[in-house]
């Protein structure tokens, strides 16, 4: 799948198709257009740099995020997503794999970290839906 940066035969504003299907619409004026007739500007497999072609295009640049002085520790950070976040199954993706990439490998004391109460079930419930493995005993990975 590719994705083309053109630039609209009506209203001229440039926008992004994908060059799978044959035809789209724009949305700016709703005018049709044949893909194959179109004048491609950018081309390219990833829809992101596509999308970063047509910002270039517009000069529109991102501002630099300023750093703040503190450098948040990524366990924490961790704690406080699996806190915010409700569903469970995005749970145990964030623990699995928020741990592996903190620690690499993680046991269940590093769970209990995160969630004291609930961490052998959050243990199994992961290991029975294979977001970890054991890689050797009481040690897990994403």
């Amino acid at each position: 799948m590719t994705y083309a940066v053109i630039s609209c035969g009506k209203c001229k504003r440039e926008r992004i198709i994908d060059r799978s299907s044959s035809s789209s619409k724009c949305p700016y004026c709703g005018a049709g257009a044949d893909h194959k007739k179109v004048s491609i500007i950018f081309e390219d497999r990833s829809q992101d740099r596509a999308r970063e072609a047509l910002a270039h295009l517009h000069s529109f640049d991102l501002p630099e995020k300023k750093k703040s002085g503190v450098d948040h520790d990524p366990l924490s950070t961790l704690i406080y997503r699996y806190e915010k976040c409700t569903d469970l199954q995005k749970r145990m993706g964030l623990v699995s794999k928020g741990l592996t990439d903190i620690f690499g490998t993680f046991t269940l004391e590093d769970i209990e970290k995160i969630d004291e109460k609930n961490a052998e079930k959050l243990l199994k419930a992961m290991l029975e839906l294979c977001y970890v493995y054991e890689v050797e005993h009481g040690r897990y990975r994403a």
